[in-house]
């Protein structure tokens, strides 16, 4: 009775795997376009004396996000996002699949 409870779907003995490699390999390509994007990005030199300076703002600080320093800033934090998330759920696929590796 126990075992029978315990069986796995055969859709779930077949996909999961798959899940995972491509989870893995989703990790991968992010892991590696995330360090590429934080080698090209420019030094931060001199962020944040404005708060001790007392500088204004200029319209390319307020604008920054359109600049090629911006999309880059922008492409890192997705990359950041896409690997957590794909992380999050190999892991859980990986506890929904483990115990029924026999």
């Amino acid at each position: 009775m126990i075992q029978r409870m315990l069986a796995v779907p055969n859709w779930i003995a077949v996909s999961f795997p798959w899940i995972q490699g491509a989870l893995v390999i989703i990790i991968a390509l992010a892991s590696i376009v995330m360090i590429i994007a934080v080698l090209a990005s420019p030094a931060n030199t001199g962020q944040g004396n404005n708060a001790i300076t007392g500088a204004a703002e200029s319209y390319y600080t307020k604008h920054k996000g359109r600049s090629n320093q911006g999309r880059i800033r922008n492409l890192i934090i997705a990359m950041a996002i896409i690997i957590s998330i794909s992380a999050i759920l190999f892991f859980v696929a990986y506890q929904i699949y483990f115990p029924y590796l026999d």
